[in-house]
Parts: structure tokens; C-alpha cells; sequence
């Protein structure tokens, strides 16, 4: 896979080498296990963890490198795991303060568009949806409301409307994953290898 379809940009290539990744290859972050990471650069997928100098600059776990950063990494030895040297400025990070732990726990990086997805009925609470887009507007992406299932009720568009008054200019798209038609209105936030995540209970 090519960076650009990671994600990559001119903007990020400008961060690399500010960072002083002289040696070092362009990744992103792509599964965090509990004791390494999984990266993809222009080359491959690796394996990798990360230097002590990284983990002791780390004010907290949310430092620490989280699947969509981009990195520096070290892949010169070929018969052992790549090593993250460094963790470029993020430009958006989704980040949850976990309940009765002191840190942060991030969430995700460098997220362009976050698809708050819900569906009418016993699942719909507008209040619940109003935390999803405070946490998604103080990442930095865009948060856009997805209503799901609007084959099986009636009121859809009530809750559709309930979403749109929660603040102008909600962006809100109604739904039926059954429905190939109702999904392509979706497609456009994909455009320009834009990274998009999803939160919510459907």
C-alpha cells in the first residue's frame, strides 16, 4: 500500500523532516497491541516498538504513539522488529478521558472526518450523541451524524431533526446500511485519501 493512500501528504513529509528523520522511513500507526505496534510504510508492514528515550518523554500514555499517527521509525534491522524513533505533530487526536484513570486515553490520530453513527428507535439518544460531538470537535476532525436504519421507523426524520438542532450547520445523513443507494452520500468523505473513523452503538 502507498503512503498516500495512508494518508500521506506534503504537509506530513514537511513534519518528517522537521523531526530529524535522517535514516529513518515515514509510517503510520495501524493496530496498537499490548506490546507493540503494527506500522505500515512505503515497504511493508512491520512489527515495531518504540525507544526508551520516547516512552520517558511521554508526560502521559496519550503520548505515546496510537494507531493513526505518523512516525519516524527505524527499520534497518531486518531480522528484528522497526523501532519508533519519534511521533510527528498530530493534526487532529481523539481522546477520551476513561473514567476513574488519571490519563487520557487516545482514542485515534489524525482523523479528518469521525461518523457519529446511530439509528432510530430504543437505540437514539440525543443526549449521548451530543457527548460523541463535543469529544469529536475537540479532537480537531469533522464530526458527521449518520442515522442508521431508517428502513425499520417511522420517525426518522424527527431524529434527524433533533441532531440537526443541537448546533448549525450539523452535518446529518440518514440511512439504511441495506440500502446501497442511501450509503454513496458518504462516499465523498473518503475523497483525497482522507482518514475517517466511526463512533457509536450501531
Amino acid at each position: 500500500m502507498s503512503l498516500e493512500a495512508l494518508g500521506w501528504n506534503p504537509r506530513w513529509q514537511e513534519k518528517f523532516e522537521a523531526s530529524g528523520g535522517e535514516g529513518l522511513v515515514l509510517a503510520r500507526v495501524v493496530a496498537e497491541h499490548r506490546s507493540h505496534y503494527q506500522i505500515a510504510a512505503a515497504e511493508a508492514e512491520l512489527s515495531a516498538g518504540t525507544t526508551g528515550r520516547l516512552r520517558n518523554m511521554a508526560g502521559q500514555r496519550a503520548d505515546l504513539p496510537g494507531v493513526g499517527d505518523f512516525v519516524a521509525a527505524d527499520i534497518s534491522e531486518r531480522d528484528g522488529p522497526a523501532t519508533i524513533e519519534a511521533v510527528l505533530p498530530r493534526a487532529s487526536a481523539l481522546i477520551r478521558k476513561a473514567s476513574g484513570k488519571p490519563d487520557p486515553q487516545l482514542l485515534a490520530a489524525n482523523v479528518d472526518v469521525v461518523f457519529i453513527v446511530t439509528a432510530v428507535g430504543s437505540d437514539f439518544n440525543l443526549a449521548r450523541l451530543k457527548r460523541y460531538w463535543a469529544l469529536v470537535q475537540q479532537s480537531g476532525a469533522v464530526p458527521v451524524f449518520v442515522v442508521n436504519k431508517s428502513d425499520l421507523e417511522n420517525n426518522v426524520v424527527n431524529a434527524a431533526g433533533e441532531i440537526e438542532g443541537l448546533a448549525p450547520d450539523m452535518l446529518v445523513h440518514v440511512i439504511s446500511a441495506r440500502a446501497h443507494q442511501t450509503v454513496q452520500v458518504l462516499e465523498q468523505y473518503f475523497t483525497g485519501n482522507r482518514t475517517v473513523a466511526l463512533i457509536g452503538s450501531s
